[in-house]
């Protein structure tokens, strides 16, 4: 019922009146995941292809995540320090993390990605500045590559059980990582 209505009314051009009541389950997160910070600001797009899991700061494996992966801004790791920890060696792993939805603004083109590194600094109170850096597969999901960067509306929510860490191998072999 809900699905039909959100149709119907995003079919008369007022989908912008709901967008703020969407539930996690409309994103493909988890049911009952929850919005811990949220906020506005420009993602660009990073390499990551061929990038090891040692050189991340999460040392995590982008690969390990179907390049849904992304960079944050210095300021939200901060207010989320163990976005970086990955569980115990040889499990269990991490079942808490935190991952990014990201809207590009005007559209209803949607992503979570997984906080793999740290970037930029920018003012979380100012949408005009650079918060995340996309893997190029993630920034291609909401827009093409040569806009080089798009506006965008994120949170940081719970991470849907496909950007889990899947086993020791998406971890950098430092136990830094690894809770003990």
């Amino acid at each position: 019922m809900q699905t039909s209505v959100r149709r119907w009314i995003s079919g008369m051009g007022l989908g912008v009146l709901i967008g703020s009541c969407q539930t996690t389950q409309d994103w493909g997160g988890n049911p009952g995941s929850r919005v811990y910070l949220s906020g506005r600001g420009i993602a660009k797009y990073h390499i990551y292809d061929g990038v090891s899991k040692c050189k991340t700061a999460f040392g995590l494996d982008p690969k390990a995540f179907g390049m849904r992966v992304t960079a944050a801004s210095s300021q939200i790791t901060k207010k989320f320090p163990g976005m970086e920890k990955a569980g115990r060696r040889n499990g269990p792993y991490e079942t808490t993390a935190r991952c990014i939805r990201v809207q590009r603004q005007g559209t209803d083109k949607v992503i979570v990605v997984r906080a793999i590194d740290i970037c930029c600094g920018g003012d979380l109170k100012n949408p005009r500045t650079h918060q995340l850096d996309l893997s190029r597969q993630a920034f291609e999901q909401l827009g093409p590559p040569t806009l080089g960067n798009l506006a965008v509306s994120w949170a940081v929510v719970d991470c849907p059980s496909s950007l889990q860490v899947p086993n020791d191998a998406a971890v950098c072999d430092d136990n830094y990582y690894f809770k003990r």
